[in-house]
């Protein structure tokens, strides 16, 4: 016979949310995976040669400016490649394109001088250019050594006059950035300050979860044991299982507090508004020499008592509440599964 299922106390995304939002920095797996394949997705921009990305565009072609294959067809087999290119459309959101012969930049349809597109920044002078598919190289004209070169993008018909300011403002914008012709083509990735791709970075832009304000320092800032920060972990998300909890889990039970009997037994009510609770907490404030108000949950606690004596004499202060909080948990589980109580 297998074990009896163990209960879940926090749901996966939390557990998959950096430490400081509240998480246990676990990496969700199906971004973080995507995130490592988009190195074979800025790997066959680069690896012209590579006998790979020819395999690869024998069987699929190659796309616009050779950054990525046309789109793989096909309803049978399993294609691993197909697998991969799942991901460009989220990968090429966060790359550009560094001009330099400018044969493999698209004018109007690659992101080369701005965050969009120009088809997309200038819809209408799109509609009615005559180099709609043309590259970049094929609209620079050289005019020699030394010399800028001369910007010779064509149009349908004239402007109009409400289309004056646009096409002042498309010339200006072509004009500040000018390639100088003297490299290759660049492929640059957004999310790093090197222009160079990383999983790492990848992953964070697939899986961005939600700011949330949560009490971290209070829990992994301090220098105990990791059993303990586990514990106010699962305490801050209000998670650990009292009868509350218990309840929203289907478990039919008295809902009392054993240590008062006076009240439901919840998280908060547990671990700071019972009598049994505020004997201990009045106990530390008068020994410290301080009045201090309990707040009404243990998260606001945990902000409001983080480093208060200041960085440097907050060592043991930072220590008492989860102290505090496992003494109280501790001894309601005796009194709750072994009918025993601690005496004073």
């Amino acid at each position: 016979m297998g074990e009896d299922p163990k209960l879940h106390l926090v749901a996966w995304d939390r557990v998959c949310f950096p430490i400081q939002q509240g998480g246990l920095g676990v990496r969700h797996l199906i971004p973080f995976n995507r995130a490592l394949l988009g190195k074979w997705l800025w790997r066959f921009g680069l690896e012209e040669t590579h006998l790979w990305r020819r395999v690869v565009v024998a069987k699929y072609g190659v796309g616009r400016g050779g950054w990525t294959s046309n789109t793989p067809r096909g309803t049978h087999g399993c294609s691993l490649w197909k697998h991969i290119w799942m991901g460009w459309e989220d990968f090429s959101m966060h790359i550009r394109l560094e001009v330099g012969f400018g044969s493999r930049v698209s004018l109007w349809h690659d992101k080369w001088c701005s965050d969009c597109p120009l088809k997309e920044i200038f819809p209408r002078l799109y509609e009615c250019s005559l180099n709609q598919e043309d590259s970049i190289a094929s609209v620079i004209i050289s005019q020699g050594m030394g010399q800028a070169c001369v910007w010779n993008v064509t149009f349908g018909r004239d402007c109009n006059d409400w289309e004056l300011d646009q096409m002042v403002t498309f010339l200006s914008l072509l004009h500040t950035h000018t390639p100088r012709g003297d490299d290759g083509d660049k492929l640059v990735w957004g999310p790093c300050r090197k222009g160079i791709f990383d999983s790492r970075s990848f992953y964070h832009v697939l899986h961005t979860p939600l700011e949330i304000c949560f009490p971290w320092k209070g829990i992994w800032g301090m220098k105990s044991p990791p059993r303990f920060a586990f514990f106010m972990w699962t305490v801050a998300w209000g998670c650990i299982l009292t009868c509350d909890n218990l309840k929203k889990k289907g478990f039919v039970l008295a809902g009392w507090c054993c240590m008062c009997k006076n009240a439901d037994e919840t998280v908060d009510h547990l671990l700071l508004h019972c009598w049994f609770a505020r004997q201990l907490w009045n106990f530390v404030f008068q020994f410290v020499g301080i009045d201090w108000v309990l707040p009404l949950n243990v998260p606001n606690l945990l902000f409001g008592w983080w480093n208060w004596f200041g960085k440097r004499s907050s060592g043991v202060w930072n220590l008492i509440p989860s102290c505090l909080m496992w003494t109280i948990w501790r001894e309601r589980n005796k009194r709750t599964f072994e009918n025993m109580e601690s005496c004073g």
